[in-house]
């Protein structure tokens, strides 16, 4: 039986490697830019989501209370988002935490010193931008504790001033933090969708920097954590708030530190920040937007309609 030869097989040359190698190359440039855009997205869009989620609950507060929850007080010293827990299906953390009206943030059970034990050092997904850093708390002193990127609107005024520039949804009565402000839906002259209520910030790079971007749970004037003020447009403005030993530098958040403390609104997504109005209604504001437009979306009761944004 005659024996076929098999034939010679011919491989790649170094130049045909090349030339396959430099096409997949190309191809992951032109497509990585496309799936990091569709990731942004998707993420711009939970982000979204969360904060329609803290604008409903703070409607149900309101519907169950006739008010809607309290900025910040240092009397006892608490923030907003103890009292909304149960309308985001946090009810075991204000169970676990106490009664707001008698407990302080940074005593047990809400804070165990330099551990994550404590109430409030419990990250849930609802208090963070995808396109941030989920997950982010404060470990710049003892008193550990979630960050968030949500917070409210303190209006054109630094923390502790008392309605400069117009009212606002949250703030304090007669500038003393002692007695914060309580406000009905009613009281939003300039009409529910044409004020803000709620808008994201960043927070700090690392854990452990003594910086008070997204420091949700710090009524502190100083801290400025809590809230955000529109007497700059977003991502702009120099914050001021506690800011020492960063680790790195966070371009998208200039802060230095005085008091009273003010914040921007800012995020780490592209040209612009979510916010939620008061009728619960969920936007994405420019860093376009202009200064007066902005301000007076951030005033209830001065009769300046925004124009459009």
């Amino acid at each position: 039986m005659p024996h076929r030869q098999a034939g010679n097989r011919r491989g790649f040359t170094l130049i045909e490697l090349l030339v396959v190698i430099a096409i997949i190359a190309i191809l992951i440039g032109l497509l990585l830019p496309a799936v990091q855009k569709v990731r942004e997205a998707s993420a711009r869009s939970k982000c979204q989501n969360n904060l329609k989620q803290w604008g409903l609950a703070m409607h149900m507060y309101h519907s169950d209370n006739a008010v809607l929850p309290l900025g910040a007080t240092n009397s006892p010293r608490h923030t907003w988002v103890v009292h909304v827990w149960p309308y985001v299906e946090q009810d075991n953390l204000l169970r676990a935490y106490g009664n707001p009206n008698t407990q302080q943030f940074y005593q047990p059970p809400a804070t165990i010193t330099s551990t994550t034990n404590g109430v409030i050092a419990t990250p849930i997904s609802l208090y963070y931008c995808p396109s941030d850093r989920p997950n982010a708390i404060w470990q710049g002193d003892i008193y550990w504790r979630a960050r968030g990127n949500y917070v409210v609107n303190w209006g054109v005024r630094n923390a502790k001033d008392s309605n400069a520039g117009g009212k606002a949804p949250f703030g304090y009565m007669n500038a003393n933090p002692a007695t914060p402000q309580i406000t009905r839906i009613t009281e939003i002259k300039d009409g529910t969708s044409n004020t803000l209520l709620m808008a994201e910030v960043v927070v700090a790079l690392n854990n452990g920097d003594f910086i008070t971007h997204g420091d949700i749970f710090n009524d502190d004037i100083e801290a400025a954590g809590t809230m955000f003020m529109t007497n700059f447009t977003p991502n702009t403005g120099t914050d001021v708030m506690y800011c020492r030993n960063p680790m790195t530098p966070d371009p998208r958040a200039p802060c230095t530190e005085s008091s009273p403390g003010t914040a921007s609104a800012r995020s780490r997504h592209t040209g612009g920040v979510n916010v939620c109005m008061c009728d619960g209604s969920v936007r994405f504001v420019s860093d376009g937007v202009t200064l007066q437009t902005w301000q007076a979306l951030g005033t209830m009761d001065t009769g300046d309609i925004p124009g459009s944004f």
